[in-house]
């Protein structure tokens, strides 16, 4: 199982405390290519939302404690 998170920050800071970090509440998701699925809508909507040019990092963490 797997979580989708992004961390999306304006282009050019270079301090992590001024970024924003998404975690999917809608999973988890069974298949990493599931979770990247969502982490792609993740960044549509943040970059809809968020009119400053952004630069995303991403991952699909998986969850502990939770087997298929």
């Amino acid at each position: 199982m797997f979580t989708a998170m992004v961390l999306a920050c304006a282009v050019g800071v270079v301090t992590p405390d001024t970024c924003i970090e998404a975690t999917d509440n809608l999973g988890p998701y069974k298949t990493r290519e599931q979770c990247m699925e969502r982490v792609h809508e993740m960044v549509q909507v943040l970059a809809y939302t968020i009119p400053t040019p952004m630069e995303f990092r991403f991952k699909c963490d998986t969850v502990k404690g939770v087997s298929l």
